[in-house]
């Protein structure tokens, strides 16, 4: 009988097909003989089935695992590994037993239960410390615990990478993680780098999660946590930590879908809007960037809990208060930036719409709001949402925006902030949390959302899905690849096994011409669109097998991922990957008034894993991707910015950042948890098995429970193993020369079955559980060796304290000669204190002579400076008053020209006028002698003499008002000159009291420190009573006489005082007459121009009255007077006012009279600000060398010295 007729009895149990369930139990109703072509089976539910088989019977049906290893919590244990165990096992522990972790090899298998379970409280951290990873019941602080021992047993750097669905518990389980290495890392001194590791979480979920349809705390961005340790004694103990993002999900702040929400923060803020009464914040329903889900609460969740909780962890993190006001003030920013209106715009003059322009009204009140939150001008907020420039190689042209674009450029420029605030607060954290001490090593915690498929796919579940990728490909490398390599370069038999590779569907988005390649060309078109990159896709990537075109339409493409095969909505796709904002709204924030906005705008984002990867000899860093721009590395050296045509997209820049993680995981030892969701509902403990069992199959565990039954997952270096296990054997089997041997030596000293072990070319190779034995021998060999060294140091001990005893009695006789020496020594200490307080003193009566030495020199220091400064002020005078002449002398010679040049101009003037008036002498001469025209004339003479003499009379009456006015000026001039002076008369004797007030006071407290020093001095001399009398007498005398010192010294201060006030009166009297004369004498002189002017024009008048009253005597100066129009020389016509109208006369007289009017209101403005500005230089210097308190101190001294 064959094995497979033995196992395929009747009655065995068997796994088959189930439409529904994936995998059901049935029972052999007939036994299997071997060529048989079907097999009679009943299944749970009581129906008989015929399964058919194949001749050879390579089909038959998984057999299942005896009812013994049901439940077990490590699926390699099973006997029978295959996809209905492994499905089965779960879901009895998980199901019946309600336990949410089991082991799978390396991996550790989390169920998201979606419920509380009390399974981390402190007992529980206790519980597993110090045990090895199968000693207890499979946990994830077994897997920390397991990552902790291995960092102190070998000092390497590790990795946690934990992965799944979006909702399966991935942020759950790094929390809990890194809980625990915060627990065990810890010590008395070091509580407050737990309690700042531990309140990062909350932060990074209040800003950094949102609720999803499958998740009402998920992650929507990746975070990369390096717990930073150093050793101490053998010991790791936490020293801080670096926190690294990347891939943030800007778009949630502008849209969330059906039941879904924005960020957390937005919501918690709005819960505690009572708070910040100044944010003018009102329900969330209320605001569009917050209601577009229709889902703002989340079942016992409290808001406003959080964020008293969010708020308590930024105190904790070194968030000043100040910074956490900022920050809910651009969060609160953001909101109101969301509800600006943009309305539609009508062309002027008629009610038709203007499609390619929009409006913002200017009293929307978000947009105040949004103003004076962020401080920032609202007018200039709203000229850049309705306005947009684009910039060409000389110019810029403004254009005007539509409805659609300018709600694009807000919606743009809340991500952009959004990103940026978000950055600013993982710097802030990375500062606190890091104390820059170096690092010995780290445990990185990847927190990695997970693959993601919904009914509209865009750019970010493109990316995401693209990260799940290459995750997926390095734990394939790491697990399956690595792993049969490994045994190949060590030389040992291992059974090649094949296994899923996606490095097809990874060169399918990265490789040349593919999905990001093509995209990243797009983007630097010009006029590229989505439409036209989905044409490219299909017609350059349908090779690829991974990749699939739509049915009907170019709109959308399928992408078969390592999970499911996924549909991608191409629009916004170009918009994402560009990731623009306005440059000129940017520019508005930047000149905001509120310094952390200015330093939020002004951030750059780097990729901070290649910088570390240059600090430190490990890899590890930051993966930062939320923007196409480049950031600054700190404050001191910064990189140039790219231009737009150069700036990397954010594809490209995830792709390399991407890259750097993938190589840090390989730097590192990784451990893997791989988190499950049950079910879409959320319900507790809910089973969906083909939900289950396709996650199973995406995350590798089936393909690790396969090979890890087949492979030895423990392996050591020989080295490494022979200084770790080298007390297991005698000395004479162990040669440093030969460790190889060596350790072959111990190996089969202690297991003694060869297939539990292979010997490498440089390592040794165990299956499960073996390293756990040798680690308990090892254990048990170290506890009875000091047990042996404990019972020698024990009798050590006593045998001392047993001399103790014996030494008794010398003890005490070296006890009675100590204390008659130490009378002795009593003596000699007394002698030597004698002579100490002598040099005390003698140092206080030094140190008393020197600072009085130095008070003096002080003193004549004063009044050196005093001297330089006056000497400075008299140049700076003089110099003052070089320029003033100066200035005189090139207006003298300026207007010496401009005369000259002016009576040249005359002279062509007359020039050609006399030319003109011969000739139209000639003219009017013939037509002089006719009656008629002697009539006309004398008509028109008649009217312009009285006329003239009416202007004549004006004019005089104008003068004889203007001189009035003048001496009026002069006389305000003067009383507010007057005034100012009694002002500031008394604003000095006002400071000249307080001064001596403050004098007096010093005095005061002079006198009083001098008196308690010699009631001191009285105390320490008590002893001497007559003396004391005596002194007492003297020093009253000597205080009187001080007490009169002091008060001629104060009335000779303030007799230097009065004179020195005296002085700067008598100063600003001959600054206030000598400016005033100056200002006088040129008022004479402009008035003598202006009486000489009116007396010009008078003889003017005079002359063109006497020529009109002559018949035949014609002037050359009235020749162009009359009607007639001017041949010739059209330039010289009308340039004098003597040729004028008398209307244009008395039009230009008026002119003339007010112009020289506000000419003297000028000077007068000039004189009293030159005024003003001399007196406040002159207080400025005569404050400097006032006399002060610190002035009358040396001359004190100086008297008291004397007496």
């Amino acid at each position: 009988m064959s094995s497979e007729e033995m196992l395929y009895a009747q009655g065995a149990k068997i796994w088959v097909p189930h439409a529904e369930q994936v995998w059901e139990s049935a029972t052999l109703e007939e036994s299997y003989r071997k060529g048989a072509g079907f097999l009679k089976i009943c299944t749970e539910s009581g129906s008989l089935k015929e399964v058919k088989l194949k001749a050879d019977g390579s089909d038959l049906p998984p057999l299942r695992n005896p009812a013994i290893l049901v439940g077990q919590n490590d699926l390699t244990t099973l006997s029978y590994l295959h996809e209905p165990g492994v499905l089965h096992n779960l879901r009895v522990r998980f199901c019946e037993r309600q336990i949410i972790y089991t082991y799978c090899g390396i991996i550790l298998v989390a169920i998201n239960p979606y419920a509380e379970m009390p399974l981390y409280g402190p007992s529980i951290i206790r519980a597993y410390r110090g045990h090895a990873m199968g000693d207890l019941e499979p946990h994830i602080f077994a897997l920390a615990e397991e990552a902790y021992t291995k960092l102190e047993r070998e000092n390497c750097n590790l990795s946690i990478i934990v992965s799944g669905e979006s909702g399966a518990g991935k942020t759950v389980s790094a929390k809990y993680a890194m809980r625990y290495f915060a627990a065990v890392g810890g010590s008395e001194s070091e509580t407050q780098v737990e309690r700042k590791v531990l309140a990062s979480s909350p932060i990074m979920e209040a800003f950094g999660n949102a609720k999803t349809t499958r998740n009402d705390n998920s992650s929507r961005f990746g975070k990369f946590t390096k717990l930073l340790f150093r050793n101490q004694m053998g010991v790791m103990y936490l020293q801080g930590a670096t926190m690294h993002t990347y891939l943030l999900e800007k778009s949630r702040v502008v849209y969330q879908a059906q039941g879904e929400r924005n960020y957390h923060i937005f919501y918690q803020l709005c819960a505690a809007r009572s708070k910040y009464p100044e944010l003018v914040l009102d329900h969330q329903d209320k605001f569009q960037f917050l209601n577009m889900g229709g889902a703002p609460e989340i079942e016992r969740v409290s808001d406003a809990d959080q964020f008293n909780e969010t708020v308590q962890a930024m105190t904790v993190l070194g968030f000043s208060i100040q910074q956490i006001a900022d920050i809910v003030k651009i969060l609160a920013g953001i909101l109101h930036l969301g509800n600006i209106q943009v309305s539609k715009k009508f062309n002027e003059g008629s009610e038709e719409e203007d499609t390619d322009s929009c409006d913002i009204f200017h009293n929307d009140i978000h947009l105040q709001i949004t103003g004076d939150l962020l401080r920032v001008s609202a007018e200039d907020l709203r000229r850049w949402l309705l306005m947009r420039k684009i910039e060409s190689v000389n110019e810029y042209v403004l254009i005007p925006n539509s409805i659609e674009a300018a709600q694009a450029a807000r919606d743009a420029l809340a991500k952009h902030i959004y990103a940026k605030l978000f950055q600013y607060i993982v710097g802030v954290l990375n500062k606190s949390l890091n104390n820059g001490s170096k690092q010995c090593s780290f445990i990185g915690v990847l927190d990695i959302y997970g693959f993601e498929t919904f009914e509209v796919n865009s750019f970010e579940q493109f990316c995401i899905n693209y990260a799940n990728e290459k995750l997926q490909q390095q734990f394939n490398q790491h697990v399956f690849k690595l792993e049969q390599e490994e045994y190949l370069k060590e030389g040992i038999t291992w059974t090649m096994i094949d296994f899923y590779d996606n490095q097809p569907c990874i060169d399918l988005i990265e490789s040349r011409l593919g999905v990001l390649d093509l995209l990243d060309e797009e983007c630097r078109m010009p006029k590229g669109s989505d439409e036209s990159w989905a044409g490219k896709l299909i017609g350059k990537c349908s090779k690829f097998p991974h990749f699939e075109k739509p049915r009907f339409g170019t709109t959308s493409f399928f992408i078969k991922h390592f999970s499911d095969t996924v549909e991608y909505d191409v629009n916004g796709f170009l918009e994402k990957n560009r990731d623009t904002v306005s440059k000129e709204l940017t520019q508005v924030l930047g000149e905001s008034n509120m310094s952390l906005v200015k330093q939020v705008m002004t951030l750059e984002e780097i990729d901070t894993l290649s910088v570390d990867s240059a600090k430190s000899s490990t890899l590890g860093g930051r993966v930062v991707i939320s923007a196409g721009r480049k950031q600054q590395g700190n404050d001191t050296r910064r990189r140039v910015v790219p231009s737009k045509q150069h700036r990397k997209t954010v594809g490209s820049q995830f792709q390399e950042s991407l890259a750097s993680l993938i190589s840090t995981l390989h730097a590192t030892t990784p451990h893997y948890v791989r988190c499950i969701k049950p079910n879409d509902d959320k319900i507790a403990f809910k089973w969906e098995t083909a939900k289950i069992i396709q996650q199973l199959r995406a995350c590798g565990v089936l393909e690790t429970v396969r090979i890890s039954a087949a492979g030895f997952p423990s392996r050591w270096l020989y080295p490494d193993f022979y200084m770790r296990y080298q007390l297991l054997v005698y000395r004479s089997k162990l040669d440093k020369n030969d460790m190889k041997q060596s350790c072959r030596n111990i190996v089969m000293k202690w297991i003694q079955d060869e297939d539990k072990y292979r010997f490498g070319n440089t390592q040794i190779f165990f299956r499960a559980g073996q390293v756990a034995f040798l680690e308990q021998v090892r254990a048990n060999l170290r506890k009875k060796y000091i047990t042996i060294v404990q019972s020698v140091v024990r009798r050590f001990i006593y045998r001392r304290r047993f001399l103790r005893l014996q030494m008794v009695i010398s003890g005490i006789q070296r006890h009675a000669r100590g204390f008659l020496a130490r009378q002795r020594v009593w003596k000699m200490r007394e002698a030597r204190a004698g002579l100490i307080l002598s040099k005390y003193a003698r140092g206080w009566l030094c140190r008393r002579r020197y600072l009085r030495l130095r008070h003096s020199i002080s003193g004549i220091q004063t009044y050196a400076r005093g001297m330089m400064a006056r000497s400075k002020f008299h140049a700076m005078r003089d110099h003052y008053r070089a320029v003033q002449i100066q200035r005189f002398v090139r207006g003298a010679l300026a207007r010496r020209a401009y005369q000259k040049r002016r009576r040249n101009i005359i002279i062509c003037q007359a020039a050609i006028r006399r030319f003109l008036a011969r000739r139209k002498f000639k003219r009017m001469k013939a037509e002089a002698r006719t009656i008629s025209h002697i009539e006309n004339k004398y008509m028109g003479l008649e009217n312009k003499i009285i006329s003239m003499q009416q202007r004549i009379d004006e004019l005089n009456r104008d003068n004889s008002n203007l001189k009035h006015k003048t001496s009026e000026i002069s006389v305000l001039k003067m009383k507010l000159e007057l005034k100012k002076t009694l002002e500031v008369e008394f604003k000095n004797v006002k400071a000249a009291c307080q001064d001596k007030d403050r004098l007096i006071e010093a005095l005061n407290k002079q006198l009083e420190a001098e008196r308690d020093e010699k009631m001191q001095l009285l105390e320490e001399n008590g002893h001497a009573q007559e003396e004391w009398i005596s002194q007492k007498q003297t020093w009253r005398l000597e205080n009187e006489e001080l007490r009169r010192q002091i008060d001629e010294i104060i009335e000779m201060a303030k007799n230097a005082e009065v004179s020195q006030r005296n002085q700067e009166d008598r100063m600003l009297a001959e600054i206030d007459n000598r400016e005033l004369n100056e200002a006088y004498q040129r008022a004479i002189k402009d008035k003598e121009v202006i009486e000489t002017e009116n007396y010009a024009l008078k003889e003017e008048l005079s002359r063109l009255t006497a020529g009109n009253f002559s018949l035949h005597g014609r002037k050359a100066s009235n020749a162009s007077s009359q009607n007639e129009d001017d041949v010739g020389y059209a330039s010289a016509k009308n340039t004098l006012d003597i040729n004028r109208p008398p209307d244009l006369l008395s039009k230009n007289y008026s002119y003339d009279t007010t112009s020289m009017v506000v000419k003297l209101r000028a000077i007068l403005e000039e004189e009293k600000q030159k005024h003003k500005s001399l007196q406040e230089q002159y207080i400025k210097l005569a404050s400097r060398h006032k006399p002060t308190e610190d002035s009358f101190r040396p001359a004190c001294r100086a008297a008291g010295r004397g007496t």
